[in-house]
């Protein structure tokens, strides 16, 4: 499936660059002309690749956009998350509660520190700056925006059905939005070092079930609405998504420069 695409877009690509006003364009206007046709390259990340990327950047954000005017806006979604938290806390039970307790502090600042502390020692130890610049710059982002956005939406937590107490505002859970940027990332990183497919799998796997994990223990604990999870994973894959761009283009534009300075 992989060569059959590869093999599409290289064929729009020598089909768009024999069309005639493609030719003009090219005539006149040589490096806007360049840079249309590099969108369809699969040979160079900065080209087909960072293509896909951007759009789904961009589609997270008009997805978490639209999400946030219906928390605002919409008295459907809060109904939803309403009678969704209900549901779970006429079903909680104390050593579930203790469970996810437990499971939810994967997505606290404490772990970001903890775990993000061993990746750099890591990284710095395998000599991959860009990866420590990225991961931080990621995490960083997270913590941003959560905090920002909290106060911009300023939606007030189901205090009501808490398992425990929380004093800051709901909107985004600032717990999935940090599982999804932590293990997303370094999920990520995991996958770009491995090469056996199980493996990778076994990774992508095991982030994805901690991510949901972490998101359902805020619903369980009664501390956060559905949306608010869902916001937060949308917001941490924005961050997520904007970390793999950087190592990518970082590599490509290392990999040129070496490629330049050979003989």
């Amino acid at each position: 499936m992989l060569h059959f695409l590869t093999y599409f877009f290289q064929a729009i690509r020598g089909w768009l660059a024999k069309q005639p006003l493609v030719q003009r364009l090219y005539q006149r206007f040589p490096g806007l002309a360049r840079f249309l046709l590099r969108r369809f390259d699969t040979t160079s990340f900065i080209g087909l690749p960072l293509s896909i990327l951007l759009l789904v950047i961009g589609f997270n954000a008009a997805l978490l956009s639209q999400l946030t005017e219906d928390v605002v806006e919409s008295e459907g979604v809060v109904h939803i998350d309403q009678a969704f938290t209900t549901f779970l806390y006429n079903m909680r039970s104390e050593w579930l509660s203790q469970t996810f307790y437990a499971l939810t502090q994967l997505g606290t600042r404490e772990a970001v520190f903890a775990i993000g502390g061993l990746a750099t020692i890591v990284f710095l130890y395998n000599r991959r700056y860009t990866a420590v610049l990225a991961f931080w710059l990621t995490m960083a982002g997270t913590g941003l925006s959560v905090q920002y956005g909290k106060k911009f939406i300023s939606r007030d937590r189901p205090t009501e059905v808490a398992f425990y107490p929380e004093h800051n505002f709901s909107f985004p859970s600032g717990h999935a939005t940090t599982s999804m940027a932590l293990w997303g990332i370094l999920a990520y990183f995991g996958y770009r070092h491995l090469h056996r497919r199980r493996s990778r799998n076994v990774v992508l796997a095991g982030a994805g079930v901690l991510i949901l994990l972490v998101g359902f223990s805020r619903i369980y604990l009664g501390v956060h609405f559905l949306s608010d999870v869902l916001a937060g994973f949308l917001l941490g894959a924005m961050w997520v998504l904007l970390g793999i761009s950087i190592v990518e283009v970082m590599s490509y534009l290392r990999a040129r420069k070496e490629l330049r300075a050979s003989p």
